[in-house]
């Protein structure tokens, strides 16, 4: 039987990588298969490339240019991690996936939402995406991982904010509200994977 695949999206410092894990722990701990993975893939070497240009390291302009980066990532992470380990019926918990790009791209470069869509129409399409929402002023108060992130401004992450809004309904995310404690935030992510897996 094949596995689920979950996606945690949201704007950077929503608390999205912390719910990732921590559901990651809960699955693991009742014995359920279950692999966590992220993207960009740090495991890939455009992933590698894409974290260098986030963070100044890398010269990249063209906002198409960033979107194909993305994607060319992306691919590679669904046929060396993603793909194989939902074959063998183990289940994927993926911080941020394609909307990301969606997001981001569409809202920052003004890359052409369909466009993007368009470049991911046959890729494997998520089985549960937890949005984990967030005001962009809360989000730049956290400690930061990469305090010279280019994409982490507060005029930016309210647009990103909004293309994620957007995409809540015909995307059909779960909503979960991130300005809480992280165990109430992980009360709400156990409602929503308890519809899938029961536990």
């Amino acid at each position: 039987m094949e596995g689920k695949f979950i996606v945690f999206e949201g704007i950077d410092k929503s608390g999205k990588e912390t719910q990732a894990k921590m559901l990651y722990d809960h699955l693991h701990a009742k014995g359920i298969p279950v692999i966590y993975t992220e993207e960009p893939s740090p495991k890939n070497a455009i992933g590698r490339l894409i974290k260098k240009w986030l963070v100044g390291q890398a010269t990249v302009t063209s906002g198409e240019a960033i979107t194909l980066l993305y994607t060319a990532d992306r691919f590679e992470h669904l046929k060396k991690v993603i793909i194989p380990a939902l074959n063998t019926g183990k289940n994927v918990i993926c911080d941020r996936y394609f909307y990301s790009t969606i997001a981001y791209e569409s809202a920052i470069f003004r890359v052409e939402r369909e466009w993007i869509k368009s470049l991911h129409k046959d890729v494997r399409k998520p089985d549960v995406v937890i949005f984990i929402d967030i005001d962009p002023e809360v989000s730049l108060k956290r400690e930061r991982a990469l305090p010279n992130d280019r994409l982490e401004k507060v005029e930016l992450l309210k647009k990103v904010r909004e293309a994620y809004k957007e995409m809540v309904n015909e995307e059909r995310f779960f909503v979960v509200n991130g300005d809480r404690e992280k165990e109430e935030v992980f009360n709400d992510v156990k409602l929503v994977i308890s519809r899938v897996f029961g536990v």
